[in-house]
């Protein structure tokens, strides 16, 4: 047992020698604190994993990256690695993902591989940590009244989101809530063990609820959690919000979807699994992929065959969430008229034509930014329904 915590050391001090920085558009916004990649392969196993560099208060940035390197079990995989080493077709790949947002820190790391035994399987391990004293933030302190939250959020999984899971799921157990979580830009990312809620393909399950779903619950109040994490500019629509919004759709993302129009769909069906098969809407077809991230969101392509070899990303479409106040099921036609003006043109979709795209009888508002189209499909009674990005 000593010989193997020792290994570990030993080769979290050669991982740290392999250092390549992560763009960090957040550095200035946070006070000079960023994230950067600290990376080891050994035989067929690698590791990313983040480190904090750039705070002012040193002795506080040091205890933080402990922080990292424990909660993500760091020094567990580089052990796993060594261990591996013998074993010609065995190995581990260990990634990270999140960011730092006002002084918050949310990070998740995604681990595959021979993680146990020579069994393939998949685990979710992440930390969240206020960058002002360095301590982990805890679920309680997004809401105003923690259990009334965890009974809503449950109420919600086994309502809303359990019905939508496939029948074929080795696990699929959404409650009780699961111990993970990260904080993203639009809502709460809720991370699961693999042995209570599985994909398809084996993988840990994630859950992604917007903060407009949750948003009774949520402390708002200024300097909370929340607010420090910009979740007041994604639920309220403000003379800010038009130059967020026109921003996103010049850049042919939604917030916190991993593609943009443009992209390859061959790419993004390996990288992360579709869920179903394609649907066929009028003019192309509907891709569902995987992860939690793309619950309710649809990469639209074209129709010209079957494969999809050479197919890109045309549009994006999202039937769930937020994204800079406007909020699927809650914000008005009127409301983002009032903020965007008026429509370059708007369409009246009756129950036919909305069969035929897939989508609820109702009007779209077509909106030009950049070199792309913002649509915003409402209902017959003039409430959100859908945000889509368009060539």
């Amino acid at each position: 047992m000593r010989m193997k915590r020792k290994t570990g050391r030993i080769l979290a001090v050669l991982a740290a020698l392999i250092l390549a920085t992560v763009p960090a558009a957040c550095a200035e916004e946070n006070g000079g604190a960023a994230l950067t990649d600290m990376q080891l392969e050994l035989g067929n196993s690698s590791i990313v994993y983040p480190a904090l560099t750039g705070m002012a208060d040193e002795t506080l940035q040091q205890e933080i990256n402990s922080r990292l390197l424990e909660d993500l079990d760091v020094n567990g995989y580089l052990d796993r690695m060594t261990m591996l080493l013998a074993e010609e077709n065995l190995g581990i790949r260990v990634t990270w993902a999140g960011e730092i947002r006002g002084d918050v820190l949310s990070i998740v790391m995604s681990a595959e591989g021979a993680l146990q035994n020579s069994r393939t399987t998949h685990r979710w391990t992440w930390s969240n940590i206020d960058l002002r004293d360095g301590h982990e933030i805890t679920l309680a302190e997004l809401f105003t009244d923690e259990d009334s939250a965890r009974a809503t959020l449950e109420e919600y999984l086994d309502f809303d989101v359990a019905p939508e899971l496939s029948a074929h799921l080795g696990n699929s157990e959404v409650t009780p809530l699961p111990d993970g979580f990260c904080l993203e830009q639009n809502g709460l990312r809720l991370l699961y063990p693999v042995t209570q809620l599985s994909t398809l393909t084996d993988r840990a399950g994630d859950i992604c609820i917007g903060w407009n779903e949750i948003r009774e619950e949520l402390n708002l109040e200024k300097d909370s959690i929340p607010d420090r994490i910009g979740a007041n500019g994604m639920l309220a629509l403000t003379g800010e919000s038009a130059e967020k919004i026109r921003a996103m759709t010049e850049s042919g993302r939604l917030p916190d979807i991993p593609a943009a129009i443009g992209d390859s769909v061959k790419t993004l069906t390996d990288r992360y699994r579709m869920l179903t098969d394609p649907d066929i809407y009028e003019g192309g077809r509907l891709f569902s992929l995987e992860p939690g991230c793309f619950r309710g969101i649809y990469l639209l392509t074209d129709y010209l065959s079957e494969a999809w070899d050479t197919s890109v990303v045309q549009g994006i479409r999202m039937d769930r969430g937020c994204a800079w106040g406007l909020c699927i099921g809650r914000t008005r036609q009127e409301e983002w008229r009032a903020v965007l003006g008026e429509p370059e043109y708007a369409v009246t979709l009756d129950e036919e034509t909305a069969e035929a795209k897939r989508r609820e009888a109702g009007t779209c508002d077509y909106y030009r930014f950049g070199a792309y189209q913002l649509q915003l499909y409402a209902d017959t009674d003039g409430t959100l329904t859908s945000i889509t990005l368009t060539e």
